[in-house]
């Protein structure tokens, strides 16, 4: 019998993937799909980072979950993924609710304070994963904040000389 690990539902560019995550022969094994990835967590030195090693490619990231989400934050973006384990979905369907799904809006958020230089998107934009959406200076230098993924923009936040703070909800981005 193989060994079963914790099973994950995940939305990732608009389409749900199962991610679960088991004990390997050394160390973790992530499948996506059922398909294996041997991977590996550590915690860096820089307080709050993780990185995470998967098929021999590293990551560095912070990550909070709130709200059946990982935030997860790459450089200067934030980027919401929603996750739904195995109990809560069985919860959910048994209570007759409905899935985030591939129709989940992405908030992006700004993972610093700083001021908005430039926005570069209207709202109902239709936007392609990595085009930049806006330029917020932070600590005297001005970071491209990109779209996680394609999708529609569904609103904007902030605006041109507004000052924002770390958390701080800069564009919704609604799916295709």
């Amino acid at each position: 019998m193989a060994q079963q690990g914790t099973r994950y539902y995940v939305q990732w560019a608009g389409e749900e993937r199962i991610v679960e995550i088991r004990q390997g022969k050394v160390g973790l094994e992530v499948l996506v799909d059922g398909e294996p990835h041997p991977a590996d967590v550590t915690a860096t030195e820089e307080g709050g980072l993780l990185n995470l090693l998967v098929d021999q490619q590293s990551w560095t990231y912070a990550a909070r979950f709130e709200n059946g989400a990982a935030l997860l934050s790459f450089h200067d973006r934030e980027v919401r993924v929603p996750i739904e384990d195995e109990r809560g979905r069985l919860a959910r369907l048994a209570t007759g609710g409905s899935g985030g799904g591939a129709s989940a809006d992405a908030e992006i958020a700004s993972v610093m304070p700083g001021v908005v230089k430039e926005v570069l998107v209207a709202a109902d934009d239709a936007v392609e994963a990595g085009q930049p959406l806006l330029i917020l200076e932070a600590m005297k230098m001005e970071n491209e904040i990109r779209a996680p993924r394609d999708g529609v923009v569904g609103a904007i936040h902030v605006s041109a000389g507004q000052a924002v703070e770390k958390g701080a909800a800069l564009v919704s981005l609604a799916p295709l």
